[in-house]
């Protein structure tokens, strides 16, 4: 058997196909119609939604709506447009290559010696404290008692915490692929969260003065309002969708799909009902003719697709219903809970409809934190996994070209490592830490993008200069949000 052919990406070889599969090939589907798009190739999109409809929307965001009112609406729309467009970014690079981002960027110089501890490091900072398994525990606490838990309750809410963590551990055992596992199960409370807040909570809830207050933030562009928290400002902006540029480690799941080159790549299988599946080291390219050329551009409307169609309307949705119903239900200036955050507008709802709605405030915030805790269990995880798989020769040899034996066993250790982390701190303050760390990310992050893209990528595979004009405005305003940060905590200086 013949070795591929290579050739050089950056400072990286790397696989060269003959051809680009189509999406009908890896779907095995005789046409893309709106059936198969919606029951086969669509869906990567939604685990960073699952996780997207979390921390930004339940908690920081009603808690910005509380406490100041919703003039920043204008916030929600800017950010979702330009971290959908940011994620596109990354994916095309994705279908291009069969590279997952964190493997992209060992291809900048220096190559792996510097980006290959670099970035893990950064996704594992943001990440590792399982702060959305203790918000979720708050939630099913809540429902436990029978009423929003205090702190006297923490002790109990974080053992609690570390069952539905190790329970987030579980699902990703099961199935053919972890990511189709994920999808599934993210779909499936996406469904229910948002059918529940669009059906059910909205319009019980929702008043006309609301309404007309969000539709006058969505219009003041740069409206601001005075005595402005930075730390919950800057978390809410990093959330609002998923992670801001923080994003990138949510885009491997494009590969695991089977999009484009990631069909030729291969994937991580699951342990339980998954089979060895040959996970290449290196990515693969495919020759730039005329009919792969035409593939590719296919492949980035399916990509457009699953961004806008289930991402950015997701993401707005879920955004925007939360902080409504909060702002309806309770005074302007109201500070939410720190150990009942899940579950901060029950006693309210439950008010207006009866002793039900109490109960149904807490599964819905139950839900939407556990998905969110799910997806960053397989995140932090399969990141290390396939930064050091697709770096270091010696583990795929070690593993015998089977990832599993080296996700599970870094599975095992952050388990370990994230159960003690759940003492550190209440939920809020936890989740706060994560989301503020996206703003250093975003810094370095979004240029290395840009220098793949317009450096290292062929000319006929280049993102249009739109996209990272975008890309650039979201880097600006991460940069604002930690200049501020700094400012404030370090010496005492308020911009705003």
């Amino acid at each position: 058997m013949t070795s591929p052919e290579q050739g050089m990406l950056g400072v990286r070889p790397i696989h060269i196909a003959d051809r680009l599969p189509t999406p009908e090939e890896v779907f095995k589907v005789s046409r893309l119609d709106a059936k198969s798009l919606l029951t086969k190739v669509l869906g990567p999109a939604a685990i960073p939604l699952g996780m997207a409809i979390g921390s930004g929307e339940w908690l920081m965001g009603p808690s910005v709506a509380a406490t100041y009112g919703l003039m920043l609406f204008w916030m929600v729309w800017i950010g979702c447009v330009l971290q959908t467009i940011y994620n596109i970014s990354w994916a095309r690079l994705s279908v291009a290559t069969g590279e997952p981002p964190i493997v992209l960027l060992n291809r900048i110089p220096p190559g792996p010696k510097f980006w290959a501890w670099f970035t893990p490091l950064n996704v594992f900072l943001r990440m590792f404290i399982p702060g959305w398994a203790s918000a979720a525990a708050t939630g099913l606490v809540a429902i436990m008692l029978g009423k929003i838990p205090g702190a006297a309750e923490a002790e109990f809410i974080r053992w609690v915490a570390v069952g539905l963590f190790l329970i987030c551990i579980l699902i990703t055992l099961f199935g053919a692929k972890i990511e189709s596992t994920l999808e599934t199960v993210m779909k499936a409370l996406i469904i229910f969260i948002l059918f529940s807040l669009i059906f059910i909570v909205a319009p019980l809830t929702v008043t006309g003065e609301a309404l007309s207050e969000a539709a006058r933030g969505f219009v003041s562009v740069g409206a601001t309002v005075a005595g402005l928290d930075v730390l919950l400002i800057g978390g809410w902006w990093a959330y609002i969708g998923d992670a801001a540029a923080a994003n990138f480690d949510g885009m491997n799941y494009y590969r695991d799909k089977g999009y484009g080159m990631g069909h030729v790549v291969g994937y991580i299988p699951a342990v339980i009902g998954g089979k060895k599946v040959a996970l290449s080291p290196l990515g693969s390219i495919f020759k730039l003719t005329k009919e792969n050329l035409e593939v590719f551009k296919r492949w980035e409307r399916v990509v457009f697709m699953d961004q806008w169609g289930i991402f950015f309307v997701g993401a707005m949705f879920g955004m925007c219903l939360p902080a409504l119903c909060v702002r309806s239900v309770v005074p302007l200036g109201t500070k939410l809970p720190a150990w009942g955050i899940a579950g901060h507008m029950a006693n309210e709802f439950a008010a207006k409809v009866g002793p039900w709605g109490f109960y149904f405030i807490c599964l819905i915030g139950f839900a939407i934190l556990f998905s969110t805790q799910m997806g960053v269990v397989d995140r932090v995880v399969r990141n290390l996994v396939d930064c050091g798989w697709g770096v270091t020769k010696k583990i795929s040899e070690w593993a015998k070209g089977d990832p599993r034996k080296f996700y599970y066993p870094v599975l095992v250790l952050y388990a370990i490592f994230g159960c003690a982390a759940l003492w550190i701190s209440f939920p809020l303050m936890l989740l706060l830490i994560n989301a503020n760390i996206c703003h250093f990310i975003g810094i370095w992050v979004i240029p290395a993008l840009i220098y793949i893209d317009r450096k290292i990528m062929p000319k006929e595979l280049r993102a249009p200069i739109w996209m990272h004009i975008n890309n650039i405005i979201l880097m600006a305003t991460h940069a604002f949000f930690l200049i501020a940060i700094i400012a404030y905590y370090g010496f005492g200086i308020k911009i705003f």
